[in-house]
Formats: C-alpha cells, structure tokens, sequence
C-alpha cells in the first residue's frame, strides 16, 4: 500500500511536536469489525464542564468551557466495541474521524473497559486535532482482556478548553501476533530532530566544554619513584556521570546465557545502575516469604556491581501513591509501621553500597492516583521518612517524579512539592526525572533544557532515573528522540546521571520500549547507547609520561584502566580531584 505523506499540524511550541499523518487511510485486511452492527456513537458532557451537542449530518462536537486536567473523562466521545472479546497480544486499530472547531485540540484515545472500573485494555494514546475533518489511525496493543460485549473506544476531551468534532469511529480487532509495521499510522516527529538544528550543535559544544576535564595521573613503579618517559595507555571504563539502567538482583546473579549477555551488557556501557524493585519495601517485612534469600541475592548484586566501580542508586524508601502491595491495607499506623520500619532496615543493609537515596516515590502521581498523603493520619509519613533518613545517612536525598517534562499539574505540584520540603527544612539534594515518554508527546530539547533551568532553581542536581519511550511501530523515531535527550541532558550541568528504566525486552516493564530483543537482537534506540557512551562519549589516550612521571590529557573523569605493557593498573579522576598517583606492580 502506498502511503502519501504530508504536514498535519504544527502545534503550539510549548507542545513541542510536529505530526504527520499518512492518507488516504485504509483498512488492513485480516481484521473484523470490533465495533459490531448497530453500534453508534455517543457523547456525554457534564454541565459544570461543558456541552455535547449532536452535529447536523452526524456525529457529536463537545465544547469545554471548564477544563479539568485530572479529569478528562468529564466530557467525552465514545463507542461500544462489543463484537468480540479481547485478549492479551491483539491488536485493535480504531479510525477516528475528528477535527478541532478553532485552533488545535487534543483528545485521548482510550479502549477500556466500558462499566467501572473502566480498566484500560491497551496503552492510550493523545491526538492533536487541526481544523480539517480527518480520519486519524490508532493501533491498540492489547494487554488486559475484556470479555465480550464490554469494551468501549472513548476519547476523553475535558482535559483543556476547547471544541470537539467527531464524526465517526471504526474499529477493527486483529489476531495476536499481526504485522503492524505496514498499518496506517500518524508519523510524529518534533523540533530539533533535524540533522542540523542549531541545539545540538551548542549542546555537544557545552559537552565538550563542561564535561571534559584537564586530567593527569603520576605513574610511579613498585618501589614508590617515577617511572619517566614510560608510554601509557589510559582507557575510561565509568564515567563520572551516572549512565545506566534500571537492573534486577537476579539477572545479575544467576547463571545462565541471558543473564551473561545481560551482565555483558551493564559492564560495558554503564556507570551506574538502579534495582527495579529489590531495594522498595515490598519483600521486607518482618516474616516475608524468602526475604533472607532475596537479600543474599541482591548481596552477591551488590558485590559484582562493587568490584566492577558501578554505582547503584537507591530506589525508594516511600512511594506515596499508593503501591500495589497496600492496596488492601486500610490502618494507618499499620502503613506508618510498614514505611518506617523497611525504610531503616533497607538503610542499614544497602549502607555505603548506594550513592543516593530516592526517600520520596511518586509524591503527587498520575491523575487519580490514590495518595497516602491524602488519609487521616498519614499527611506527614513522607516527612518523618525524610526524618528518618536524615539521622540514618548522610547519603544525597532525592525526590522520584514522573512527567516533569510535560507543563501541566504534575511538573507545577512538584515543583511546589519540593519548595514545601524546603520551607519545612528538610534537605533536598534533587529531583529523580523519571522521563516515561510516550510519541503523543514529545516535547523538543530546548524545550528539556528550559524544564530544567526551571528546577535548578529549587534543587541543586538532577537525574533522568526511568527513561523510556514508546512509539507506534516507529524505531527511527524512538532512536533520534533518546538521542537527542541524552544529549541534551548530558550538556546541561544539573544534571547528575541518565537512565533508562529496563533495557532488554526479556526484562522491562514494556517491552516494546527496550533497546535489545528477546533474542538478543539490537533495536535502533541500542544502536543510540552503542554509539554515543561505546564510543563517542569515551577516552582512551596512549601518553608518554613526563617530568616526575606525570601523564596528562583531557577527557571524561571517572574510573580509569593504565595499561603499560602487560602491567595494569586502575585509579579515579573526577572533576573535584582531576589528579591520581598509580603505583604499578
């Protein structure tokens, strides 16, 4: 099928994306009609919000007068999609015929579950809408099953002020396992992809100038004096700078071929590294099920990151949105106990082993989120675990927050968040970014930049913690965006560390934004890592050492390999103490 391109819309900069939408849009063959006959469209506003109005000729416009960020769903186009039963693995494409009365809109896509809970089958996606009638395609991965006659395709509309035109809405459910690299599809993109723009260009400037330092190593033989005029090979092995991934105890510990090629994998590229889930609370309560073998794990975990000089951050001692392990737990002092108590044993065991604490998880969260903050007797448990903290270790304290990049309730509560924190006198060292993108919004890199000037005024550092992004079927776009971010955020001098949230399909929380495949394979954003910290962000230098046996160059500080002949050696350098003395065997 040929697909003709063309410029859809230019949103408005603060967005920061350009979308591209394919036409003339045809249906792919192997799919059935999940919509079933008779099925219509409908349409429902609350009146405190805004109207729902039948448009002559069909279809339905929803004006928002009230938005409400946090409650999309108060106005909304929708269609029952009852035909057929989902399962896991299947695919769902929806057309949507919809255009914006003025301006640019933007509704979210959803395919749910149509009675409460209205549990998402599938990941949502955001559409922006231009003024002319189009019909945009929408592809669905299935991940919740929903039984037959209810689910719904609803796309939510109350989240900014504006009108809504939807004319119509078809959709085709497809067989686990379907091809969707030649489905229609919206191609997004966002400024400052082109292989020019002037961003970059200053960005890698300031990297070369900012990141890289006047170093020097004094290399002295077995007896303590200068070895003079010896040629050495100097070859940085971590980098200051926390590039990594989030990891798990087990894949670093077990023996077997996935877990080597994983291992391979965080000894090569990576200078700092997250457990997904081993340091969190769950797991070490007093009598947990294999807590004395899940802590001798993560020992071992410890042990091989500690002799490879890879740094582990520490990841978390609260989450305030309510985790899945206390969903059923309704007593306060029980949940006050549980934060306390795993809190300081996690402290005491992880000790020296990590370089910073994440004490506070998800302190505002996603819409809806159920917020321990917000029960009786728990408003203040986030600060007696800064409390807690701050008598335990001397260790830097950072805050973990999701969608800090988008403008909106998320970055503005945080940033008020932080400022409390401070007023309080609680000692803040920086705000964990988690940086989870999805292609709806991909906001530019000086839009990134811009977001962290914003912060640095209330945190002296931060850190990308759980990067990832997921596109439709879209690996070029998935590579240049983790890319440029990492680009941009290693050129900007808050910054402390990047990292990704999972990088091997076998082992991310999804799968599809993973930089390897099951198989081992590599995916375009892998080829990002493999170019940028294999072999362009590195230094390896061979030198002849001069007077009183000193060596000196420039380059990125960090952990270092000499070699001279068959004799090695390792030593540090960093930006506070750019000098080392290396005795050799």
């Amino acid at each position: 099928m040929k697909l003709t391109s063309f410029l859809f819309s230019l949103l408005p900069g603060i967005l920061g994306m350009t979308l591209l939408a394919a036409e003339p849009v045809t249906v792919p063959s192997g799919g059935s009609d999940l919509a079933g006959e008779g099925a219509s469209l409908k349409a429902y506003a609350d009146p405190a919000h805004g109207t729902a109005t039948k448009r002559e000729g069909g279809g339905w416009k929803v004006d928002v007068a009230q938005p409400d960020e946090t409650k999309a769903f108060l106005a909304q186009v929708s269609m029952d999609c009852g035909a057929d039963a989902l399962a896991p693995g299947e695919i769902v494409m929806a057309l949507i015929k919809a255009k914006s009365s003025a301006g640019t809109a933007s509704v979210e896509a959803k395919l749910q579950l149509a009675d409460s809970p209205y549990t998402p089958a599938a990941p949502s996606s955001t559409l922006e809408l231009g003024t002319e009638m189009k019909e945009l395609p929408v592809v669905f991965h299935v991940t919740d099953a929903i039984e037959k006659g209810h689910a719904m395709l609803t796309l939510l509309c109350a989240a900014k002020q504006q009108a809504v035109e939807v004319d119509s809405v078809r959709v085709f459910r497809y067989p686990a396992g379907t091809d969707t690299s030649g489905f229609p599809r919206i191609r997004r993109t966002y400024p400052g992809r082109e292989p020019d723009a002037p961003w970059r260009k200053a960005a890698l400037e300031r990297i070369e100038q900012h990141r890289k330092a006047d170093l020097s190593v004094s290399v002295r033989g077995a007896d303590g004096k200068p070895l003079i005029g010896a040629k050495v090979t100097l070859t940085l092995r971590r980098h200051e700078f926390g590039f990594g991934s989030a990891v798990t105890a087990e894949l670093l510990t077990a023996e077997t071929e996935d877990a080597r090629r994983y291992r391979e994998i965080v000894d090569r590229l990576f200078s700092r590294v997250v457990f997904e889930n081993d340091l969190k609370d769950f797991g070490w309560e007093t009598g947990a099920e294999g807590k004395d073998e899940h802590k001798q794990q993560i020992d071992q975990a410890f042990g091989w990151l500690g002799r490879r000089k890879i740094a582990v951050r520490g990841h978390y001692l609260m989450q305030v949105a309510v985790p899945p392990n206390l969903t059923e737990m309704t007593d306060a002092e029980a949940i006050r106990r549980h934060f306390l108590d795993t809190a300081q044993e996690r402290i005491d065991f992880a000790s020296g082993r990590v370089c910073e604490w994440d004490v506070v998880n998800h302190p505002v969260a996603w819409s809806g989120a159920d917020l321990l903050s917000k029960r009786p007797g728990l408003e203040k448990l986030d600060r007696e675990i800064f409390g807690l903290a701050s008598r335990a270790t001397s260790l830097p304290f950072f805050v973990n927050e999701d969608q800090i990049f988008r403008p909106g309730r998320q970055a503005d509560e945080t940033f008020a968040y932080l400022e409390a924190l401070k007023r309080d006198g609680f000692r803040v060292d920086g705000l964990g970014n988690q940086a989870h993108f999805d292609e709806s919004f991909l906001p530019s890199p000086e839009q990134l930049l811009a977001v962290t000037d914003r912060f640095a005024a209330v945190v002296p550092c931060q850190e990308v913690t759980e990067y990832d992004i997921v596109t439709q079927e879209d690996e070029e776009l998935a590579a240049d965006y983790t890319r440029d971010t990492l680009i941009a955020c290693f050129s900007h001098p808050a910054y402390t560390g990047f990292l990704l949230w999972g990088f091997w399909e076998g082992r991310h929380w999804k799968p599809e934004a993973a930089s390897w495949n099951r198989d081992w394979s590599i995916r375009k954003r892998g080829e990002v890592l493999e170019e940028w910290l294999g072999r362009r962000w590195t230094t390896r230098v061979t030198l002849t050492t001069g007077e009183k046996g000193i060596a000196r160059w420039r380059g990125f500080p960090g952990y270092y390999q000499l070699e001279m002949g068959e004799k090695h050696q390792e030593f540090t350098v960093s930006k506070a103490i750019p000098s080392a003395v290396v005795e050799l065997p």
